[in-house]
């Protein structure tokens, strides 16, 4: 426990900018108040100074968890990548981000309010997500575990990066489940249909599974192995890694907190690994926007509106390649049906559709989407 303590210190001296190794210059948005985060907590949105929109509005999030704004800058920074950072703060153990993710609607809520702040301040006029890169050290996993539950969640997300920070129960059955989301996406890394990074330490945990237990349960799933190696590099001495498709782990000796902060200062190899992936991959990569991996519809934008609001939502490919008949419609809180969006055979795609409420009294309304035997709905709001 003794690192764990040295490793919380730090995280206070980090907090309190007692500790300033930051290098990314660019402009910030604080989301603590809109988030309503407690205490010690903090969430923020940086925008890189040498970011370019992109012209067709579909840009790169990257989404951390759990560490100083500065340091997650870094990543983003250091690695010269043409992102949006958003970074979330909660505590200085895992407890926290596993409550606070446990809502599924927070990382929608939170989605959302990345958008609502590019767009109202003008830095993409319409903004959409087309890699989003979920990034984490430490205690974040419990966070990344929470948000990999949702399969609309699951499906959006491009990469996920963990830096030295993977744990679970050391009772086997719990970690089965507590790890099946994360051997999912380690699956689906290995077939290139996913980015997965990961970099481990040597620390060992007493009570629950160290990440080089939880690196062997997901290279055991996939089928891999490690390769023994010797390398020197930021982090420092790698001792072993693994690459099979998307899927990349690092082995690293030191099992001291600075040891295990040195993988959160060099994440920024781990996103300019992701990044040339991305630029490079040809095919069954990630963002696909007309092979979508699942039925999903999306929080209206802007929401509340006055009068017009966009509602988006995908249709996967069934086996057949069958057309599906689609039905989007809106009702008021009563039940009362207003109007029919959609109503027509549609094929696998992405969608958007415009509403306009100017015939509509101020109020809350709800749009349902009816695809098979898939049915969704959420609440809109119209505000005059």
């Amino acid at each position: 426990m003794k690192y764990l303590l040295k490793i919380f210190c730090l995280l206070i001296l980090i907090n309190g900018d007692v500790i300033s190794q930051g290098v990314g210059v660019g402009t910030r948005y604080d989301l603590t108040q809109k988030l309503n985060l407690g205490s010690g907590q903090f969430a923020q949105v940086f925008i890189p100074d040498y970011f370019i929109p992109p012209a067709d509005g579909k840009y790169t999030l990257v989404f951390h968890l759990h560490s100083a704004s500065w340091a997650a800058e870094d990543q983003v920074y250091k690695s010269n990548t043409n992102a949006v950072l958003f970074n979330i703060h909660l505590g200085s153990l895992s407890s926290p981000y596993q409550n606070y993710f446990s809502d599924q609607s927070k990382f929608n809520i939170i989605l959302d309010t990345i958008k609502s702040v590019l767009s109202t301040n003008e830095i993409i006029s319409e903004p959409e997500i087309k890699y989003l890169i979920i990034t984490s050290f430490s205690a974040g996993y419990a966070g990344v575990r929470e948000i990999l539950k949702s399969i609309s969640y699951y499906n959006l997300i491009t990469a996920i990066h963990l830096a030295d920070g993977l744990h679970c129960s050391s009772d086997p059955g719990i970690a089965v489940v507590q790890l099946q989301d994360f051997l999912r996406f380690a699956k689906d890394a290995r077939d290139k249909k996913k980015v997965m990074l990961i970099t481990h330490s040597s620390i060992t945990t007493s009570g629950y599974w160290s990440t080089t237990q939880t690196a062997d349960y997901l290279l055991n799933g996939i089928g891999a192995d490690a390769v023994p190696v010797n390398e020197l590099d930021e982090i420092g001495t790698m001792y072993a890694r693994c690459d099979t498709g998307y899927f990349h782990m690092r082995r690293y000796l030191g099992n001291t907190a600075d040891d295990h902060l040195k993988h959160l200062y060099a994440m920024h190899l781990m996103l300019e690994t992701t990044i040339a992936i991305l630029d490079s991959a040809t095919t069954g990569i990630l963002y696909n926007e007309y092979a979508p991996q699942g039925f999903f519809l999306y929080q209206n934008y802007p929401n509340p509106f006055n009068p017009v609001t966009k509602i988006k939502y995908t249709i996967p490919q069934n086996e057949r390649r069958e057309t599906r008949k689609v039905t989007l419609k809106i009702y008021d809180i009563l039940g009362n049906e207003i109007a029919t969006l959609v109503n027509e055979e549609q094929h696998l795609g992405v969608y958007e559709v415009k509403f306009d409420g100017s015939n509509l009294s101020s109020g809350v309304y709800f749009y349902s989407l009816t695809a098979g035997r898939f049915k969704s709905t959420k609440k809109l709001i119209l505000a005059k």
